[in-house]
């Protein structure tokens, strides 16, 4: 029986021992001083908007040396604040180890199109619709876009506000439908890799150009678009293959159930 009792008050006492041992790790992690800084940028996709440099230099511009200070004297909060406010941050993480490193992982941006406007201003869209100035020293390899665009960059536009509207100019419109296409082709591991570039017409419509530059697809608008990239991965295999590709100059996609070539 008393060994019974002895067994029972074993397990409810073991938790109650497990968290004063993590408190005081936790207590004891605090009273540790900082060995370093360490800054873990996201290069995925060949990202390079951002360098450690930078981020260390955003931080100490507010805040005092990290490195011998305890940790109980140092905000993760304000540090992933001031890391959060870079242009090019998408999202950071700060955390400390327990053998007394302060660590930054940082997820950049990710922009999927770079737009040429009609006053030849470049600016970016990334992936969450979000208007994106071109850094000086790095440029994207993603998706033309040139023609008549009419949208000039502003930090505060974000495509996602055009979504439920249904009162648009026709310049916001275009993005709004330039913000859906680029996705659709993002997200098809063919047309990802075979279009090249995107040209907006006078009218509002888009044309896609192929990596090869063998023909200009006439895509139109944004309407039926994924029976429109149907017919045209028909066309490539059933026609195309067989009648060569530089066969046609303009393939039409516009129409109703079928394709219109033209040399």
């Amino acid at each position: 029986m008393i060994k019974r009792i002895a067994v029972i008050a074993f397990y409810i006492l073991l938790p109650a021992g497990v968290f004063i041992l993590l408190g005081f790790a936790v207590e004891s992690n605090k009273s540790m001083p900082c060995r370093s800084f360490r800054v873990n940028i996201d290069t995925s996709g060949g990202l390079s908007f951002l360098d450690s440099n930078a981020v260390v230099k955003q931080v100490y511009s507010i805040m005092d040396t990290l490195e011998g200070k305890k940790f109980r004297d140092i905000s993760l909060n304000r540090i992933e604040e001031l890391v959060n406010t870079m242009y090019y941050v998408d999202k950071s993480r700060v955390y400390r180890t327990i053998d007394g490193h302060l660590n930054v992982d940082i997820r950049q941006r990710v922009p999927i199109a770079r737009v040429i406007n009609r006053v030849n201003e470049t600016f970016y869209i990334d992936t969450r619709g979000k208007l994106m100035k071109p850094s000086g020293s790095y440029t994207a390899r993603v998706l033309v876009v040139t023609g008549f665009v009419n949208t000039r960059y502003s930090p505060g536009v974000s495509i996602g506000k055009f979504e439920n509207s249904t009162e648009l100019s026709s310049s916001d419109n275009v993005l709004k439908e330039l913000n859906e296409l680029v996705k659709y082709i993002r997200n098809d591991e063919f047309l990802h890799a075979w279009i090249d570039q995107i040209y907006v017409t006078r009218q509002g419509q888009f044309e896609l150009v192929p990596r090869n530059g063998a023909h200009i697809i006439e895509f139109g608008n944004v309407n039926e678009m994924e029976e429109k990239f149907d017919k045209l991965m028909k066309f490539y295999i059933n026609g195309l293959t067989h009648v060569g590709w530089g066969s046609y100059k303009r393939i039409n996609l516009q129409y109703k159930n079928q394709v219109v070539c033209s040399k």
